[in-house]
C-alpha cells in the first residue's frame, strides 16, 4: 500500500501556481486527501466521507463510533475516483462540519445532530483551535484549487458529494421508502444561467435502474445545498456551479456499514455516464 506524501499548504499553492501536476497526497494536520492528476474544469468533493476523530476528542464524545459511522458520509470519495481533481475529507462531520461555516462546524454540546447527542461538554478554547485549525486547512485547499479552476477564465463545476441515510426511522426497502435516492441542492445558484447542465444531471441521473426499480431523483426536495454552495455559487454567480448531490444509502448496509458493490457499481456508471454529458456541454460553455 502507497504512503501518501504530505504536503505543507504552500508546495500545494506552489504546485497549481506552477503547472507541478499530478500529485497526491494529505494536507500538513491530515484534514483533506487530495488527487489532483491533470488540469480540468471540474473537482469532485467529498466532504464527509471520513470518520477520523482527533484521539484527545474521542473521550468528550457522547455519540459512540457505530452511530457516527451511520450518519457519514462513507464510500462518497468512491463516486469521484476517477476524477482528474479529487478533493478528500479524512475527519468526521462529528468533529467538524466542513458544509457549514466555521462559526457553526463544531455542534454545540447541548444541540442533538440527527437524533444524537454529539458532545458530552463543551469544548475548551484549545480544544476548538486545534479542530478549527483543520477545518481552515481543508478550505484552504479547496479555495486553492478554485482559484486554480477559475484560471481558465470559463466557468467550472464542483461535484459536491454527499449521502444520506434512510431507514433512521423506518426499516422498508428503498423503493418503497418515501424518499427520491438523488436529491440535487441548487438553491443558492444561479439556476437560470446553469438551467441546461442542472436538467443534464437531473435527466441522467433518472435514469438509473436498480433491479426493477428506477430511481427517483429531485431538486431541493430533501436538501438546498450547503455551505460550498453558499460560498461559491450564491447569487449571480456565472463562473463556478457546485452541484450539491446526495444520495440515498442504498449502496451499503446502515446498521452494519457492508459496501454493496454491484447496487454501487450500477449507481456510479450512470452517474460517470452523466457527469461525462454535463462536461461535454461545459466545455461548449463561455461566460
Amino acid at each position: 500500500m502507497n504512503t501518501l506524501k504530505r504536503y505543507e499548504l504552500e508546495e500545494i499553492r506552489r504546485r497549481f501556481r506552477e503547472g507541478g501536476l499530478p500529485f497526491s497526497g494529505i494536507s500538513p494536520l491530515g484534514s483533506a486527501e487530495f488527487h489532483f492528476r491533470e488540469p480540468a474544469r471540474y473537482l469532485g468533493v467529498a466532504l464527509h466521507a471520513g470518520s477520523r476523530v482527533r484521539p484527545g476528542l474521542r473521550g468528550v464524545m457522547a455519540v459512540s463510533e457505530e452511530e457516527r459511522h451511520r450518519e457519514e458520509d462513507l464510500f462518497t470519495e468512491r463516486f469521484i475516483r476517477d476524477f482528474p481533481l479529487q478533493l478528500i475529507a479524512r475527519d468526521s462531520r462529528f468533529e467538524y462540519d466542513l458544509n457549514w461555516e466555521e462559526e457553526r462546524a463544531i455542534y454545540p454540546a447541548g444541540e442533538k445532530k440527527w437524533g444524537l447527542r454529539v458532545w458530552s461538554r463543551e469544548l475548551t478554547k484549545d480544544e476548538r483551535a486545534a479542530t478549527l485549525d483543520k477545518y481552515r486547512e481543508f478550505h484552504a485547499i479547496l479555495d486553492m484549487v478554485v482559484e486554480f479552476l477559475r484560471g481558465t477564465g470559463f466557468p467550472v463545476i464542483l461535484f459536491d458529494m454527499h449521502a444520506f441515510r434512510y431507514r433512521r426511522e423506518s426499516h422498508v426497502a428503498w423503493f418503497d421508502d418515501d424518499k427520491p435516492e438523488v436529491n440535487l441542492g441548487t438553491r443558492s445558484v444561479n439556476r437560470d444561467h446553469f438551467a441546461g447542465l442542472i436538467d443534464c444531471f437531473l435527466e441522467g441521473v433518472a435514469g438509473t435502474k436498480i433491479g426493477n426499480h428506477t430511481i427517483r431523483v429531485t431538486e431541493n426536495g430533501l436538501f438546498p445545498g450547503g455551505y460550498l454552495t453558499r460560498k461559491y455559487s450564491a447569487g449571480d454567480n456565472r463562473g463556478v456551479l457546485v452541484l450539491a448531490i446526495e444520495y440515498k444509502k442504498l449502496f451499503m448496509d446502515e446498521q452494519t456499514g457492508q459496501f454493496r458493490e454491484e447496487i454501487f457499481a450500477t449507481l456510479w456508471k450512470n452517474f460517470v455516464k452523466t457527469r461525462d454529458r454535463i462536461i461535454d456541454m461545459l466545455n461548449e460553455v463561455q461566460e
